[in-house]
């Protein structure tokens, strides 16, 4: 999902970062795998704690971010307080179960959100979501034990998780996991030549919480927005699309019955810096899905890496976590993401070079 507001997309996830396991086990005997198949299914789950960690972002050598968050969890209350060290900024975001309030206090906005209808998403606990990282990589990572450590008061395992290829969405990992409560108390990820690292300085999972612990003081003149208005899209016209992008781009020409343009979307995305992003959607005779068509500006700092194919005449790379491909053209960053089943990578190359510009529709 792409964001239109001006806060950097980090901060809604390290608002809700939170790792941890339930269950007990003492026995260096076992493989890695077995822990983390004993943590996951364990019954076990903390659901009430005080928590102060570190999170630092490098590329290369350059730390490009360093927070401070302040976790409050009692079941499905959750605030967390975000400290930007490098911009000494801060920001609040407090879940209810039923709604998500966040307040930067820099920019003095304010936002909230139903997160009702999300269903199970907005409640996970912290348990319940590294099952879900964990399922995502069950297939992508081999494990090892590297051995015990210990990490603030906690006995820990120290565990590794080696992805089986370097373009996977989560690459490789490290994980210290305490050997009591199955708690993630440290983790380092490494992706694309990003590595983040989340230590623990504070633990404590028998809190006192006051009647002002799950609170959020935003000042009376600040309106609070709704967020859910900055999340969707607009939908645009070719015409208006070719506008935003300030360029003719290339699309798939209508196929009669076969396949057809159901819809253009664009995405107002402001971070660095502002851009925007088209999403065309194509559907077959019947309605059914087949792809979507993303383009955007191509940036300078995301560079196709992995050129495994050629896409009119342009290095392409396929990634096979979204079923995506990638290429350059023109100034003009390309990605389509398959979702009809019986399309393969050559189907997709073979209607590429039939694309034609917007303005040619």
């Amino acid at each position: 999902m792409k964001l239109k507001w001006t806060w950097k997309p980090y901060v809604i996830a390290v608002s809700i970062l939170t790792l941890i396991l339930g269950g007990c086990s003492q026995d260096m005997n076992v493989s890695a795998e077995e822990i983390l198949h004993n943590a996951i299914e364990s019954e076990k789950d903390v659901t009430r704690y005080k928590g102060i960690s570190e999170m630092k972002t490098k590329e290369g050598e350059d730390l490009t971010e360093h927070l401070i968050l302040e976790e409050y969890v009692d079941d499905q209350q959750r605030k967390v307080i975000t400290t930007d060290q490098i911009l000494e900024q801060e920001t609040v975001a407090f879940n209810d179960g039923e709604r998500m309030l966040m307040y930067d206090e820099a920019r003095d906005e304010a936002y909230e959100m139903d997160v009702t209808e999300l269903g199970d998403i907005a409640g996970l606990s912290p348990k319940e979501q590294f099952k879900n990282m964990m399922e995502m990589v069950g297939d992508s990572h081999s494990y090892e034990m590297i051995g015990e450590e210990k990490i603030l008061d906690f006995d820990t395992y120290h565990i590794q998780l080696t992805a089986d290829d370097s373009d996977q969405l989560l690459g490789d990992m490290e994980l210290w996991i305490d050997q009591k409560t199955w708690f993630v108390v440290k983790m380092i990820s490494e992706t694309g030549g990003i590595q983040t690292e989340v230590t623990y300085t504070e633990l404590d999972f028998s809190p006192e919480f006051t009647e002002d612990t799950f609170t959020i003081d935003i000042p009376e003149d600040v309106d609070i927005a709704d967020l859910e208005d900055d999340f969707a899209p607009d939908t645009v016209t070719l015409e208006e699309a070719t506008e935003a992008l300030d360029q003719a781009f290339f699309i798939f020409p209508e196929e009669g019955d076969e396949m057809g343009l159901t819809d253009i979307q664009m995405y107002g995305v402001s971070n660095e810096e502002a851009r925007s992003e088209v999403i065309l959607s194509y559907s077959n005779e019947e309605g059914i899905p087949e792809f979507s068509l993303s383009v955007f500006p191509t940036p300078e700092d995301m560079e196709i890496e992995k050129a495994d194919l050629e896409i009119r005449g342009n290095k392409a790379e396929y990634q096979d976590m979204i079923d995506g491909i990638l290429w350059d053209e023109d100034g003009l960053r390309y990605s389509i993401v398959i979702e009809d089943p019986d399309l393969d990578q050559e189907t997709i190359g073979e209607l590429a070079e039939e694309m034609v510009l917007s303005t040619e529709e």
